[in-house]
């Protein structure tokens, strides 16, 4: 069965890194930093689905709203889906984001804009599983 993930996270929160890690040899990553505007990013999810492959969406994805689309469409072609959560604290996603070497670091007023709009997943918006992600210093958790 092919498999959606929602990554869901402030810009700084370690996101891509754990697509890199942990999904990119199985998973088509769907990003605004890569498709740009919103309509690429769901031409490729469509054409995901109309091929049956596995994709992640790394955008921020804070809001309920912002997720509900992604989720429906997912779950009508049959995908199970996964989210996962970065439970990252703002003072530490903005310190990642200052050392940034892969792209340009976010605004600071757009991250902390991101963590007052961020509302944590539920299983009820229709995932499959919910992986809540942490950070330490020495490596992933979940």
């Amino acid at each position: 069965m092919a498999e959606a993930v929602i990554l869901v996270g402030v810009p700084g929160a370690g996101k891509t890194t754990y697509y890199r890690a942990h999904l990119a040899e199985t998973h088509t990553v769907i990003s605004g930093d890569i498709q740009g505007a919103v309509r690429n990013q769901m031409a490729l999810l469509d054409a995901c689905i109309q091929s049956a492959l596995s994709f992640a969406v790394d955008n921020t994805n804070v809001t309920r709203a912002a997720r509900a689309p992604l989720i429906r469409k997912a779950k009508d072609a049959g995908y199970r889906m996964v989210c996962c959560f970065f439970d990252t604290p703002v003072r530490t996603a903005i310190g990642r984001n200052n050392h940034r070497g892969d792209k340009k670091a976010i605004p600071v007023p757009a991250i902390l804009k991101s963590a007052k709009q961020l509302q944590p997943p539920a299983m009820e918006e229709g995932f499959d599983e919910l992986r809540v992600i942490r950070l330490p210093n020495e490596g992933w958790h979940t």
